[in-house]
């Protein structure tokens, strides 16, 4: 059977070596993979995005992975207005296209709006219709494409769980992975839009998931939590010049989750740029965590994935996956004294 034709399907129990792991991702990446749309490529960044946020078995739910797909497609459609299957007699537009083309019609949208600019409301209109639409097709073709290797999957329960062993295998290998899913999405994008510009665009899908705005997490961790140093270099932070810095950077994890995130000087954010800080600022990292959880004012939710050993684990795969520039920031003051 066809893989989308697939309403669930189970992973095999099979130990994979790295070469043999290697030879699957390639064929998936291959041309004897059939890719009518570009629907498998979006889904495969959906899932290296959220690898964090799966839980402690590994699920991970549609309603997180469909929301990064819209996410992802938002910028693509939108504002390079880029065809996602090639060109039909009909010119008919594929089923996300139609989702995000009849937003604007009924003017739940505007084009030039921003994913992140739209009300919580909107946005989960827009990613249930495209879940509902583009997991018919996606999830199971995907699932067949990687040999049955990648993860289990139930249409029903909406709900994908990844195999642990491929689990390792991505975050060790998150960022190559990630440039050969990117060459291959290009090179069928440029395929069906022969007659548009598609220039630059290996650096248009490097930036389609735009960060959002950490003004929100800015408030929260100098109001409610007075963190008032640099969590850098411990110098006084003065209001309006508070930056929101994300710990491990943001182009690997893509996400903005709080207990990545810390309060940093003008100069120590710019200065840090994309690197990691040295390991001991890890541990107080963990530290000022573990005070947040115990918080009774803190919004748990920011918290829902969060792990010790987890974070010690995504500092080692982005080392790994060459983050291994460390930046060691001036250390002035103390950076836990203002931490109630």
């Amino acid at each position: 059977m066809a893989g989308y034709d697939l309403s669930e399907g189970s992973f095999r129990k099979k130990h994979l070596t790295e070469d043999e792991l290697w030879s699957i991702f390639s064929a998936m990446f291959s041309n004897k993979a059939v890719h009518d749309t570009s629907y498998k490529f979006g889904f495969f960044k959906s899932i290296l995005d959220s690898l964090y946020n799966a839980d402690d078995n590994l699920i991970l739910t549609f309603d997180q992975l469909f929301y990064k797909f819209t996410e992802i497609y938002w910028n693509l459609i939108l504002k390079y207005h880029l065809r996602q299957k090639a060109k039909t007699k009909n010119d008919r537009k594929t089923a996300l296209e139609r989702i995000l083309m009849d937003s604007l019609e009924k003017q739940e949208i505007i084009r030039d709006v921003s994913f992140e600019a739209l009300s919580d409301e909107v946005k989960l209109r827009i990613c249930h219709k495209v879940k509902m639409k583009c997991k018919e097709n996606v999830v199971g073709a995907l699932f067949r494409d990687s040999s049955d290797t990648l993860y289990s999957f139930s249409k029903r329960t909406e709900r994908i769980q990844l195999n642990p062993e491929v689990y390792t295998f991505l975050t060790k290998h998150k960022k190559i992975l990630e440039k050969m899913n990117y060459f291959e999405w290009a090179k069928f994008l440029e395929k069906v839009n022969a007659d548009t510009s598609t220039k630059n665009l290996l650096n248009n899908l490097d930036t389609i998931t735009l960060r959002n705005d950490l003004s929100y997490y800015r408030r929260i961790l100098f109001e409610e939590f007075e963190e008032r140093k640099c969590f850098y270099c411990g110098r006084e932070l003065k209001e309006g010049k508070i930056h929101v810095d994300h710990f491990i950077p943001w182009s690997f994890i893509k996400d903005d989750n709080i207990w990545n995130l810390v309060l940093a000087c003008p100069d120590c954010n710019l200065k840090k740029s994309d690197k990691l800080p040295p390991d001991n600022y890890m541990e107080n990292l963990i530290i000022r965590n573990g005070i947040f959880i115990e918080n009774s004012k803190l919004q748990r939710k920011g918290f829902t994935f969060y792990k010790e050993q987890k974070l010690r684990y995504i500092y080692y795969w982005a080392k790994y996956n060459g983050y291994n520039e460390i930046w060691m920031p001036g250390k002035r003051g103390h950076l836990f004294e203002s931490v109630q």
